[in-house]
């Protein structure tokens, strides 16, 4: 009877305590430097002999021991990603990204969120530090300069994302927040809009929420309208209910707006809300652009009209570019994402004088 035939039709009974590459390699019929090669290296191993380990390792549900590969290779086939939050939805398709580009690569993915405090985020990167983490992925570009310090005397590689700060030896990859702004602001000018807010995030601990300001500034100046204290609201926080509140002292304090440009989706839903809570209406009263595109934007009422920032093909990037590290492949810089602006239905064509445009009337 060959082994095939007996792993197919003979249960196996699960061994007492944690399992072995010994036993592994009694059951499958094979040596214990084949079962090894068929865990880390299993390119290097016949068909015939990764089918007959498979199967044992699926009926003893094996989970191999991670501290045991870093002493045999030197590698724990695992990698750390710190983000800002965990509530803001853009952040969702970056981890997902790279939790695929990585898993395809077999390393798995620790995820930890520093709530964009530098002190959290440096104890969260000695954590995984002392969890034998292969590299990290960081994102944005506010942290402790002791990270810096401490992945440099480990030698351990690092990307950074969402990040437009460049590194010795490191990759960095972000989005082009400043010229996204701009666009939107392009967007409203473009469709007869003179009186425009801005609502925007909390810049102090942001980048490129300030750098999202910067350029709706910059681009409101080129087009010659002034942006006046009064129709700039910077919220405390990127909840919806905070950007409602926002909205609502700029509707009182400063009315006559014909248009508000959104540092973010989140704070352009919660604009909206505090829009028709005040009787009027998106975008027929006061037109609406937001900054990123997230997956809500397409189903709020109407669908929100935005700049689409690819934070899912960021991750793919950042992924693979750790990746190629890790193969010895250098990789340094910074690379910009492209963007473009998303229409749909939160933006009203004006005249010039800021009236209704012929074409819209029906």
């Amino acid at each position: 009877m060959t082994t095939e035939h007996t792993l197919q039709n003979a249960p196996l009974s699960q061994p007492e305590g944690e399992v072995t590459l010994k036993q592994i390699a009694r059951l499958a019929g094979v040596s214990i430097a084949t079962v090894s090669r068929a865990i880390n290296q299993p390119d290097m191993v016949a068909a015939s002999k990764l089918k007959a380990i498979g199967e044992v390792l699926q009926k003893l549900s094996y989970i191999p021991n991670n501290a045991a590969r870093i002493l045999l290779n030197g590698r724990s086939k695992t990698i750390g990603l710190i983000v800002p939050t965990m509530s803001n939805p853009v952040f969702a398709p970056t981890i997902e990204a790279a939790e695929e580009t990585l898993r395809a690569a077999s390393y798995g993915v620790l995820v930890a969120c520093s709530n964009r405090d530098v002190d959290r985020e440096l104890e969260q990167v000695r954590t995984m530090l002392s969890r034998g983490v292969d590299g990290l992925i960081l994102t944005g570009s506010r942290r402790h300069p002791d990270v810096l310090r401490i992945l440099g005397s480990r030698n351990v590689p690092v990307v950074f994302q969402d990040c437009a700060e460049t590194y010795p030896d490191s990759f960095s990859v972000a989005m082009p927040d400043a010229a996204a702004m701009a666009l939107a602001i392009d967007t409203l000018v473009d469709a007869g809009h003179r009186r425009i807010a801005v609502l925007t995030g909390p810049t102090g601990n942001t980048p490129p929420v300030a750098d999202r300001l910067r350029g709706a500034r910059e681009q409101l100046a080129a087009h010659g309208i002034e942006l006046r204290p009064l129709g700039l609201a910077e919220t405390e926080d990127y909840d919806a209910a905070t950007a409602r509140a926002a909205v609502r002292r700029l509707l009182n304090q400063s009315p006559g707006y014909t248009a508000i440009a959104c540092t973010g989706d989140i704070l352009a839903l919660g604009a909206i809300m505090a829009i028709r809570e005040a009787g009027l209406s998106v975008p027929d009263d006061i037109s609406i652009v937001g900054c990123s595109d997230s997956v809500m934007a397409q189903y709020v009422d109407p669908p929100l009209s935005t700049i689409h920032l690819p934070f899912k093909e960021m991750g793919a990037i950042a992924a693979e570019r750790l990746l190629s590290i890790l193969k010895n492949e250098p990789a340094s810089g910074l690379t910009f994402m492209p963007f473009h602006l998303e229409r749909r239905q939160s933006i009203k064509v004006l005249s010039r004088d800021g009236n209704v445009a012929p074409t819209d009337r029906r």
